[in-house]
């Protein structure tokens, strides 16, 4: 058995792994970067108020007190007022998100 057609394929294993290990620890931080982005927005809840209300203004004074800055809720009521799929309603909400800076 040729020894450089193990090494190779031993070299393109660990290449792999690797990749995916790297891949996994995006999707960590990927996690990790919503999750403070959530809290943040919780956190600034009652100043964006305002702001949620000019962009859509269907959703409620209940609407919005439910939402409580939790982006996941804000998604799905934007989805539900406005009969949006949910990939189209986390679009608008994440577009309305780095327009305001939150």
């Amino acid at each position: 058995m040729d020894n450089t057609n193990t090494n190779e394929q031993s070299m393109d294993a660990q290449y792999k792994n690797n990749q995916k290990m790297e891949g996994e620890d995006m999707n960590n931080q990927d996690i990790n970067n919503r999750d403070m982005n959530n809290q943040t927005l919780k956190g600034e809840w009652n100043q964006l108020k305002g702001t949620v209300k000019q962009k859509w203004a269907e959703l409620t004074d209940d609407d919005l007190t439910h939402i409580e800055g939790d982006r996941d809720k804000l998604v799905g009521r934007v989805q539900e007022r406005y009969g949006h799929s949910r990939e189209d309603a986390e679009r608008d909400v994440d577009n309305w998100r780095r327009e305001n800076q939150y």
